[in-house]
């Protein structure tokens, strides 16, 4: 099945606010074969990092969506090619130590007990 531009750009807003962040804390590219794009290219982990792709009509279709989200939502663009897939991802949290101050005025770092 493939999807217009309009159908891409709805799903990809939804997945976004689904799944939090900014736009610029996602990357969207086009490609001919997004799993070697996404997996191999931009070593997305498939368990760790939220991704997608969908095919559009054609790669002029998929530019449309590319250029939406990189020129009016500002996401990263991490693949300048061309094809009909247009794939986007997020990677996953980054575990940061939770910092509180101590009685003495001095952080403590609760990722260390």
């Amino acid at each position: 099945m493939v999807f217009s531009p309009q159908q891409v750009k709805f799903e990809f807003l939804s997945y976004i606010k689904e799944f939090g962040g900014r736009p610029a804390d996602w990357c969207v590219g086009c490609a001919d074969d997004p799993a070697r794009a996404l997996f191999v290219r931009h070593a997305v982990d498939t368990e760790r990092d939220i991704w997608l792709w969908k095919p559009t009509l054609s790669p002029a279709a998929a530019r449309i969506v590319f250029r939406y989200l990189t020129e009016q939502l500002h996401v990263p663009a991490v693949a300048e090619e061309t094809g009909r897939c247009i794939f986007l991802f997020r990677r996953g949290p980054v575990e940061r130590p939770i910092r509180t101050p101590a009685r003495t005025g001095k952080e403590v770092d609760h990722a260390a007990d």
